[in-house]
């Protein structure tokens, strides 16, 4: 026996009949018009220009002595910029990092169009011979204008040093060693030079010059402590310099011989 044929219902048909599917169809311009108001959105956001720049020094090295949120802006919306989206910041971080007294500067985009900068300021601790600042690190640079005239009224407090700038990380760290060497005597360093070939020449606080040369520097301070101590201390306000360059000795220079002993008399 064969059974009857079952006509199938189109496919087709039912799909289009489908409530879920009309749904959707119904759904699209809104859909549509959606994406077309994000997108007008988006655009209007990549075009919008810089709105504000905010300033702020670096916690670590507290409020600006030496720089000014003015100086800064004005560093800033000198550049050109075609929108915020765009920004190069790689350019505004090298544009701020020009100015001397700028030692590091992070850069942050904050919603809706503004720039958040926090500027990192040199911090000097002395002097680069009479045209430059060393900062914490040992780097020098080398603030703009008539330099050698402001320090001596800014930064005449801060030691001098001098020599090779290449050396400017060692001489820092000679200075260092130095002091602690000469602190139990009550003087401290005011200045220290390196010559080219390594010769060592310190300037003290109370005026003394102590010329120490190459070799042996160590033990050559070690002779003007001990002499220092049990005599030259006493004359300090008359001595100009001290040479420990000798094996056995030194030579002292003074700016007025002390006057000897005079010897008691007989009675």
């Amino acid at each position: 026996m064969n059974a009857a044929a079952v006509e199938p219902t189109p496919v087709s048909a039912r799909g289009w009949l489908d409530p879920y599917r009309i749904w959707l169809w119904l759904q699209l311009p809104l859909w549509l018009v959606v994406l077309v108001l994000a997108g007008q959105q988006l655009y209007g956001w990549i075009e919008r220009p810089l709105g504000q720049i905010q300033i702020a020094s670096d916690r670590s090295t507290g409020q600006f002595k030496q720089l000014s949120s003015d100086q800064l802006q004005q560093q800033l919306w000198g550049l050109p910029a075609d929108s915020y989206a765009t920004l190069d910041l790689q350019r505004f971080q090298q544009s701020l990092e020009q100015l001397a007294w700028v030692h590091s500067v992070q850069l942050k985009r904050s919603w809706p169009d503004q720039l958040e900068v926090v500027v990192r300021e040199q911090r000097p601790i002395a002097r680069w011979g009479n045209e430059g600042l060393v900062n914490e690190e040992g780097h020098i640079f080398s603030p703009a204008g008539d330099f050698a005239r402001q320090q001596q009224q800014r930064f005449k407090e801060l030691p001098q040093l001098m020599g090779p700038e290449h050396r400017s990380l060692g001489l820092m760290a000679q200075f260092h060693h130095f002091s602690r060497m000469l602190q139990p005597l009550g003087l401290e360093l005011d200045g220290l030079e390196m010559e080219p070939r390594g010769a060592w020449t310190l300037t003290l606080k109370n005026g003394i010059r102590l010329v120490v040369g190459r070799g042996q520097v160590i033990e050559k301070l070690q002779r003007f402590k001990q002499v220092y101590g049990d005599l030259l201390g006493r004359y300090a306000e008359r001595i100009k310099q001290v040479d420990v360059r000798y094996t056995n000795g030194l030579a002292v220079t003074w700016t007025e011989p002390p006057t000897p002993a005079t010897p008691a008399k007989k009675k």
